[in-house]
Order: C-alpha cells, then sequence, then structure tokens
C-alpha cells in the first residue's frame, strides 16, 4: 500500500513515527511534544503495523521471543532404557486420583489405557 492511500491519520501517524526514531524518543513523548492526540497516533501506527505496512515494534518482536511455553518432543524410549529402568526399580509414572487413589508404574503405562485413565473413561481397565 502506497502513503497515497492512506488517511491523513496515518500519515501523520507515520511521520511522527518517523521523527521520534530519528529523535531518539518514544512515539509517546514525541506525540505529547508536538501537541498530537497520543492514542490516536499509537492506534493509527498499530493498525498499519497489523496491515504490514509497517514492520513490528521491538517490543514485539521481544516479546514474542521470552514465550513461556517450551517445546518438546515425546519420543519412544529404546529397549534397553525401558529395561535399564524396571531393572532400577525406579518410579517412572505416578498418577494421583482426586479421591486420594495413587497408582506408580515401574514402566510406562500402554498409551492407551493411560489416555482412558486421564480422560476418566469407566472403561480403562480393559
Amino acid at each position: 500500500m502506497t502513503t497515497g492511500k492512506l488517511t491523513d491519520v496515518q500519515r501523520e501517524a507515520m511521520a511522527a513515527l518517523d521523527a521520534a526514531q530519528a529523535a531518539g524518543v518514544g512515539l509517546s513523548t514525541y506525540a505529547r511534544q508536538n501537541g498530537l492526540n497520543v492514542r490516536q497516533v499509537h492506534n493509527a501506527v498499530t493498525g498499519l503495523r497489523r496491515r504490514g505496512i509497517l514492520p513490528p515494534s521491538t517490543r514485539a518482536r521481544a516479546r514474542r521471543r521470552r514465550s513461556g511455553f517450551v517445546r518438546v518432543k515425546v519420543v519412544n524410549a529404546s529397549p534397553s532404557t525401558r529395561a535399564g529402568t524396571a531393572q532400577q526399580g525406579g518410579l517412572v509414572c505416578r498418577l494421583i486420583h482426586g479421591s486420594g487413589l495413587i497408582i506408580e508404574f515401574g514402566e510406562w503405562p500402554p498409551a492407551s489405557w493411560l489416555s482412558a485413565v486421564l480422560a476418566e473413561r469407566r472403561d480403562a481397565a480393559s
């Protein structure tokens, strides 16, 4: 989209953003110092960013990197790993039901059984 197709408010917001970056101040500070409506300028800039006319802010990029989620990859354990865990007698999995029932496993239970238990299906033991 060219600047010819932008509204006056959008053009003013883009000019304010460029001027604020050139002056090394924040957009809000620049808008206040120059008598511009801060909310209107921010709303216009946000709309232009959503449409892809302006690049995302550096804060938005930093927020995406600080996600609270961690990527996890689940893979089948090799036979030697499973045997080693069972031989050591270590606890691999513990399920604690809301009623106080505790089930402990020395090896991983079958996935179908585990998903049935977690879904609280009545036929979980089969």
